[in-house]
Parts: C-alpha cells; structure tokens; sequence
C-alpha cells in the first residue's frame, strides 16, 4: 500500500535544495501596482530499485485574494491542474503514472502574482472565525489571556501595536526550528523561530478580541526564484474591517504589504488536498526537492 508522505514546517529545510535561480528580470517598482514573478524547480525522485505507480503532488501557489493579491500567468512544464478552495487557496496538482525504479523527474514553476498596493486583504468570511482557540494558538491558556490583558490599549489598532511592539522586544529568534511549538510554548520560552513569532502574536490578538491568523509565503521585493529556505510565517490582523501585516520576526507593522505573497492561510483542520502540511504533501513513495 502506497504510504503518505506530508511535509512538516518548512520541513524541506531538512532536504537537498534544488531551487533554480537563473533566468529572473527585476519586476517594476510602482507605488501602486506590482507585479512580482516566481520560479521554483521541484524534483520528484524514486528512492527504490522498483517502480512506483500513480505518484501524486499537492502543493500551494500564490493564493488568490482577490485585489490585494491575484495570481496572473502560471507555467508549468509538466501536466497539472489547479485547485481552488473557499478560502483563496490554490494547490498545484501533479500526477505520475509511474516512476521507473530510481528516476528522477523534473519540473519547472513559474508563476505571476499582481498586487495593488493600496489594497490591503479584504474579509472573504466572517471575521469571528479567526478568533476562537486552534491548533498551536492557545488564545485561551491563562499566561496567553493575563499577558493580552496587559497589553490591550483604547483600541484595536493600539492593542494590535502593543502585542506587536511585545513579541518583537521579547521573544528571541532561534533560527529554523524543524516542528511546530505554539504559542504558549513561545511564551514560556520566550524564543522561537518565525513561526513561534506569528502564532504567539495571533493568539494575544485573538485573546484581545482581535481577529488574526498566521500566513505561510514569501518575502520578496522583485521578481526571485526563493530558496526553501526562505519560505516565511507572519501574522495578519484584522484592523478597519481589512487584514493589515503584522510580522514581528522581520519587524513590520502594517507596512509594505506587497512584499508578501501569500501561498498559504492556516487553519487548523484541513481545507484542501494538502491537509495539515505546511507546504505541500505527496500521495505515495516518491520524494520531492526544491
């Protein structure tokens, strides 16, 4: 039986690279509206001196939120198809028949997002839904409520800068960590890697009754072929009935929005084909660089 392999964090730190990084022109720098382009190289190998049949790829692309950010031109040099969930996500889809014994095959992404940098994210649900305790953000944990108290100010945007100005003075940056910690953990150990930094935010905001979530992408300022390890986590707030950055690790609050291409909002039950994982899963045995 063709086991299932899901990717863990930014697990893929822990794999040979593979990213391509040739070939990109500087996109233009407009105020207003950017256009950014993404080129990655993703290769599917089989590990095993026997064949493997019906390999299947499900990964995240820039998702599609509307003005703030849509997806234009994507090319893929293998067939595909695009999934598309309520929520704006869209998952790349590539399926193998078979995998001849140790093959490896590769394909090559390129994709186009346009922003408008003056629009932030607009409310596609009720924002209630991001308010509530989840997976890893322990908004309801007693130091998690106690904390938020002290922090809240005569307004959200107020209360959103204090927990913001708190995560950025306090936790201390650990570098890539391989699993997943939470929130309370970050606060008891005040460190944490860019993920810590996003989840203890959103839980102090969602403590204050402010709706947040966590964000997966990139953080580019031109046209960039990212390296696995540059995949990213930051907070988003819902201020002024929009969502607004709020990215204590890098330091940004509110500003520069058209910098971070979205590829995934998290939730803590799955919304599409690729579950629980943070950035891609594969139905079978292959293995799968960037």
């Amino acid at each position: 039986m063709a086991a299932v392999y899901s990717m863990r964090r930014r697990r893929c730190l822990a794999l040979p690279l593979a990213w391509a990084v040739t070939g990109i022109a500087p996109a233009a720098q407009e105020a207003e509206s950017v256009q950014r382009r993404l080129r990655f190289s993703l290769t599917f190998s089989n590990p095993f001196t026997r064949p493997l049949e019906r390999q299947v790829y499900y990964g995240y692309l820039p998702a599609d939120l509307g003005q703030r950010q849509q997806p234009a031109a994507t090319d893929v040099s293998a067939p595909y198809r695009i999934e598309q969930d309520a929520l704006g996500h869209r998952v790349l889809v590539l399926a193998f028949d078979a995998l001849p014994p140790l093959a490896q095959k590769v394909v090559g992404v390129t994709v186009g997002v346009t922003f408008d940098g003056r629009a932030p994210a607009p409310l596609r649900e009720p924002p209630a839904i991001w308010l509530g305790a989840e997976r890893w953000i322990e908004s309801t944990a007693a130091s998690i409520v106690a904390l938020a108290a002290a922090l809240r100010r005569a307004d959200d945007m107020q209360t959103a800068r204090a927990v913001y100005d708190w995560v950025t003075a306090n936790l201390e940056y650990a570098g890539y960590l391989p699993d997943d910690l939470g929130a309370l953990r970050a606060l008891a150990d005040r460190r944490g890697d860019c993920t810590e930094y996003a989840t203890l935010a959103v839980a102090l905001c969602r403590a204050n009754g402010i709706p947040a979530r966590m964000m997966g992408g990139y953080v580019c300022e031109r046209d960039a072929a990212p390296r696995a390890a540059d995949y990213h986590n930051w907070a988003e707030v819902c201020l002024d009935g929009a969502w607004r950055l709020l990215d204590a690790q890098k330091r940004r609050f509110l500003g520069a929005p058209e910098q971070y291409i979205v590829f995934r909002i998290y939730r803590d039950h799955a919304a599409n084909a690729v579950g629980l994982a943070h950035r891609y899963r594969i139905d079978g045995q292959m293995v799968v660089t960037f």
